[in-house]
């Protein structure tokens, strides 16, 4: 009897959490499509009165974004400040590179705000932590909005050349990765749990 209880207690707890991951909708995208992406999946229709709390996990690959890259980011941040309200929030996350929390949940609509994390997202980065994916859900989790539409959107940018310094790298504590980049091509699109066991 109570090996059953146990095993029941262990189905509803796991059935629990499922539930709750399932509140918090994962996206990927690659930088190239960003622009589209948002296009698709942010409507500018005013029936919609679902609260959005969005948070972008965004790949680095250097302290700064190049100008390209750069470019792309202000661009798909403005046009999503246009598709949005006042009362949709925004987070930035940073991963790979360098990890943290460059932008804690501001209006949608604040595009200063957005624009200073995207030309200084190291700079914005309080403190650094190991692994950005797992903050990135770990934040979404802590500041989830109830009767509002969580997400985390990954933004990759691949195929770019780290230009970090030893020195750089020494200054700010940030230990390189050695195998994290494989896990990331192959896990984006898994749900939070499941890129948990394989990194494990």
């Amino acid at each position: 009897m109570k090996t059953v209880t146990t095993i029941l207690f262990t189905l509803m707890l796991s059935m629990l959490c499922q539930s709750q991951e399932k509140n918090i909708e994962t996206e990927s995208v690659t930088l190239d499509n960003l622009i589209t992406f948002i296009v698709e999946h942010y409507s500018t229709q005013s029936d919609s009165t679902e609260t959005k709390n969005i948070v972008f996990l965004i790949e680095t690959y250097s302290d700064k974004f190049n100008i390209e890259d750069s470019v792309i980011l202000k661009q798909a941040f403005k046009l999503l400040s246009k598709r949005v309200t006042e009362e949709d929030l925004i987070s930035i996350v940073a991963y790979s590179n360098f990890n943290g929390v460059a932008l804690s949940q501001v209006e949608a609509t604040n595009i200063k705000k957005l624009l200073y994390a995207i030309e200084h997202p190291k700079s914005s980065v309080k403190s650094f932590e190991e692994d950005g994916i797992e903050l990135a859900y770990e934040f979404a989790k802590e500041n989830f909005v109830e009767d509002a539409d969580n997400s985390v959107v990954m933004i990759r940018i691949p195929n770019r050349t780290s230009t970090i310094t030893a020195t750089e790298v020494t200054a700010s504590k940030v230990e390189p990765k050695a195998k994290s980049n494989a896990v990331v091509l192959t896990a984006i699109a898994l749900l939070p749990e499941i890129i948990a066991v394989i990194k494990n």
